[in-house]
């Protein structure tokens, strides 16, 4: 029998003896035992009003291995102090904790329990340090409490909301160096896509036209013609690319093969080729043969910056439960560019139908490098016309 039964059982004979005797001390005394269960009832409802978690990390976006200090900030509301409170919640089964009272894996899941005690009408913090150790996104919603019960005898957990996420970034992995210059789609010459103006060389000046900017006005040569002239510049070109990923399905029931390593594999050089052209300024273009909010590929627009570069990061790091298509459908979504650019596939298997669409990239006068990520060390192969195979051999780290 529970500790709510017998107060109710002595409650009822209490009331049940003061109205035979008619004293009403035994009538307030059984009332007593049923105030004790109402107000038991009462209070659990209430308690999650009282009791507020805030949690608190240093970081928020952080690379896989890196130790993040978590801060745990518990607020007891209440004028009744909270001993030896339990707090429980799960993490992926990669993240290492420190610090913690007691971790253990089970059911592919980190259980973490933190032992605290509650004054009343105060806030404690505990910290300890969680290292996730594989990309994704690391968070909680709610975290369970379990409580010593004023009866002492029945289980007391409340599930208090919480609101935390870690994003952890794809790890980069090595790379051979790429030389920009030979797979650049113009290199050094000039495009009227790219035609920009290079204010460290002047070439000459020519006649003043309205729109010009009065900053370029040479007026030493204005004087001398007595006439306005304007100053003219060299002409230079910025490389950029296109980067297109290729991600298998995560099983094929074929040929009875499970993928998942390989995509990570794939995502991690593509985090390596974001670096690379983070690092040296590049304009770069990706899409991925997956599906996103209805369109057959994932497509983010050509730009540069740390902006960009977080937001290609973050995309890679978010990348689960996707719906691959195939790889030639992206390569035909290049076709239709009108200006030759250099194409950087991203692949561990390219079938047929994508070395055609490659092939045909290259006719059309755009630069396509293939990067083979199949084995332990990632390969370059520049992909040539008149090639039915496989492509020809760049460079090898």
């Amino acid at each position: 029998m529970s500790t709510r039964q017998t107060f109710h059982v002595l409650g009822s004979l209490f009331c049940l003896f003061g109205f035979m005797s008619g004293s009403w001390f035994l009538w307030l005394f059984g009332g007593f035992f049923f105030f004790m269960t109402e107000f038991h009832r009462w209070w659990l409802s209430r308690l999650p009003r009282w009791i507020h978690v805030d949690w608190e990390a240093e970081m928020s976006r952080v690379m896989p291995g890196s130790p993040v200090k978590v801060t745990l900030r518990m607020t007891n509301r209440s004028w009744l102090p909270l001993p030896y409170t339990r707090i429980r919640f799960s993490l992926p089964e990669h993240v290492e904790v420190e610090g913690a009272d007691e971790a253990k894996l089970g059911n592919k899941r980190m259980v973490v329990q933190l032992w605290l005690s509650l004054p009343r009408r105060r806030q404690i913090e505990r910290s300890f340090t969680i290292t996730p150790q594989r990309r994704g996104m690391v968070w909680l919603t709610e975290v369970q409490a379990e409580f010593i019960d004023l009866f002492a005898d029945e289980d007391c957990s409340v599930n208090l909301p919480i609101a935390f996420s870690l994003l952890v970034y794809p790890l980069p992995l090595p790379i051979p160096p790429l030389a920009m210059g030979e797979t650049e789609p113009i290199g050094r010459r000039l495009s009227r896509q790219r035609r920009q103006e290079d204010l460290t060389f002047l070439r000459g000046v020519r006649p003043y036209m309205p729109g010009d900017r009065m900053k370029h006005v040479d007026w030493k040569a204005s004087a001398k013609t007595g006439a306005l002239q304007t100053r003219q510049f060299e002409f230079t070109a910025h490389p950029e690319w296109r980067v297109a990923g290729h991600i298998l399905p995560s099983f094929e029931p074929l040929m009875q093969r499970h993928n998942d390593e390989t995509n990570e594999r794939t995502i991690s050089y593509l985090a390596a080729v974001a670096v690379l052209c983070r690092r040296q300024s590049l304009p770069y273009e990706l899409l991925l043969n997956v599906k996103q909010r209805g369109k057959e590929f994932y497509h983010l627009p050509k730009s540069s910056g740390k902006a960009h570069h977080v937001h290609v990061m973050t995309q890679l790091a978010r990348l689960h439960q996707y719906v691959p298509t195939q790889l030639s459908t992206v390569l035909r979504r290049l076709e239709q560019s009108q200006q030759r650019e250099a194409v950087l596939v991203v692949s561990p298997r390219v079938d047929e139908a994508a070395y055609a669409a490659m092939r045909r990239l290259v006719r059309r006068g755009h630069t396509v490098v293939l990067l083979d990520v199949s084995g332990d060390h990632a390969v370059y192969r520049r992909i040539e016309p008149t090639q039915s195979g496989t492509g020809g051999l760049l460079r090898e780290s």
